[in-house]
């Protein structure tokens, strides 16, 4: 079974979310923040974590920062209603273990979709393989914008 860490600061965000990811057969660690984030990396063997932009305590950037340090082989992926193109390059330039930046709002179904995807992606590609993907979309949105 594959194990998801989703830190958001709202709880029926992160609540919804994690269900539904239970649902799909993921286990689902939750943080209410970023420090907790990283705790929980640091105690539980974790395959994904997503993180939410702004929280109490610690920045998703900064627990980004501090989970690619300690664990530089998982994936990190940010969910955020922050879609400014400043605040997306943020996110990618925080570490290289951040594979993706999903703008709010995002249907369960299409968050889902894209766990599976970048996990697939990760496991037979590599992180690299999931950021390129990743970057390129955000540049071609960008284009279309």
């Amino acid at each position: 079974m594959l194990t998801v860490l989703y830190a958001e600061d709202d709880r029926d965000c992160r609540e919804l979310f994690a269900f539904v990811l239970r649902q799909q057969g993921y286990r689902v660690y939750e943080a209410l923040n970023g420090a907790q984030a990283v705790q929980i990396v640091r105690d539980e063997p974790i395959d994904l974590v997503i993180l939410d932009v702004r929280m109490p305590m610690m920045t998703g950037y900064d627990a980004a920062r501090m989970i690619s340090q300690e664990a530089p082989h998982i994936p990190v992926m940010f969910l955020s209603a922050k879609g400014l193109q400043r605040e997306v390059q943020k996110a990618f330039d925080c570490a290289q273990a951040v594979v993706d930046y999903l703008v709010k709002p995002v249907s369960p179904a299409q968050l889902v979709r894209r766990v599976d995807q970048v996990l697939q992606v990760a496991r037979t590609q590599g992180l690299e393989a999931v950021r390129r993907e990743s970057l390129s979309r955000e540049e071609l949105a960008l284009v279309q914008r």
